[in-house]
């Protein structure tokens, strides 16, 4: 019995660093997808047609808006939300100078 309690701190301080770690890692900065503007205007525009809202838009601004009036009708977090919120990123990253 002894040997068991004196491993208890031990697997709590393993669980809480496990723990730390996996917050860290989902706090990390999102990664870029695109170099150029054109490049995040396009994939913006796939994405969102990907998740089932297609967009007329052609201007970086257009396309911008279409996929954050998305995800403000789309408040939880999805793969496709994911993705979509780098795009934004993108956009205003490369194409707002």
């Amino acid at each position: 019995m002894k040997i068991r309690w004196a491993l208890v701190p031990l697997v709590f301080s393993a669980v809480a660093l496990s723990t730390a770690a996996a917050t860290d890692a989902a706090a990390a900065p999102s990664p870029s997808r695109a170099t150029t503007c054109g490049q995040a205007v396009r994939n913006t525009q796939n994405d969102l047609r990907q998740a089932g809202a297609p967009t007329n838009a052609t201007t970086w601004q257009g396309v911008r808006n279409a996929a954050q009036n998305f995800l403000n009708s789309h408040p939880w977090s999805s793969p496709a939300t994911d993705t979509i919120k780098i795009d934004v990123n993108d956009l205003n990253r490369l194409c707002a100078n």
